[in-house]
């Protein structure tokens, strides 16, 4: 796509089943649409959400994942970083005009979790074969994990998450998750291990994917 440009691009995506267009996230908070061909000449704006998003050096709108359902449900589900304080957010967005673009009034927030530096925020979120939403979180950043993070079960840092997003309000833990039967974390830890981890002792799953012919997670 020699005549289109963007601005720190982290990730290149389509909707299910619709090869017709490419969307582009951009670090600082906006989400790029064009046409799937050699000479497209220009880009819509699918989302801007600058204004709510922390953006600079590992931080941003790390993470977009388009619901399975998408063509009939509309939901899209960002993953990005705010300020004051500054934490990660996992939230659902719906498009109100047919997929054109997402409405920023219909975001709903369903995660929200506590980052202690700048850097290791991980951040990417995918749909896997089983049809539940993973979430990578780094282990909260600066040299070492000092806070030992990573290593702990009662918050949601230095993990894969795994949620359904089809579950009870905010939403539900899948049975096989190992600590699933545990209160929900949904404002980062708890007292118990937190049900949403899904695997730990992670350092920055900063971007990962399924293998399309095993279903493997790399």
């Amino acid at each position: 796509f020699p005549s289109l440009s963007f601005a720190s691009p982290v990730a290149l995506l389509q909707a299910p089943g619709d090869s017709s267009r490419w969307f582009v996230v951009e670090q600082a908070g906006r989400i790029l649409a064009f046409d799937n061909s050699p000479a497209v000449a220009a880009t819509s704006t699918f989302l801007d959400i600058r204004s709510r998003v922390l953006s600079g050096g590992e931080q941003g709108l790390l993470g977009m994942a388009f619901d399975p359902g998408f063509a009939s449900n509309g939901r899209v589900y960002l993953s990005y970083t705010v300020d004051s304080p500054r934490r990660s957010i996992l939230s659902r967005i719906r498009s109100l005009d047919g997929g054109a673009t997402l409405n920023p009034t219909t975001e709903e927030v369903l995660l929200t979790v506590p980052q202690p530096y700048s850097n290791h925020n991980g951040g990417h979120i995918a749909f896997g074969p089983d049809g539940y939403l993973y979430l990578g979180l780094g282990d909260g950043g600066s040299g070492g994990d000092p806070e030992n993070n990573a290593q702990t079960t009662t918050n949601l840092l230095g993990a894969m998450l795994r949620i359904d997003v089809n579950g009870a309000a905010p939403y539900g833990i899948p049975a096989s998750n190992p600590f699933a039967a545990n209160p929900r974390c949904s404002s980062g830890s708890g007292t118990a291990p937190c049900p949403e981890i899904y695997a730990w002792g992670l350092r920055n799953p900063w971007r990962w994917s399924f293998d399309r012919a095993t279903g493997d997670l790399w």
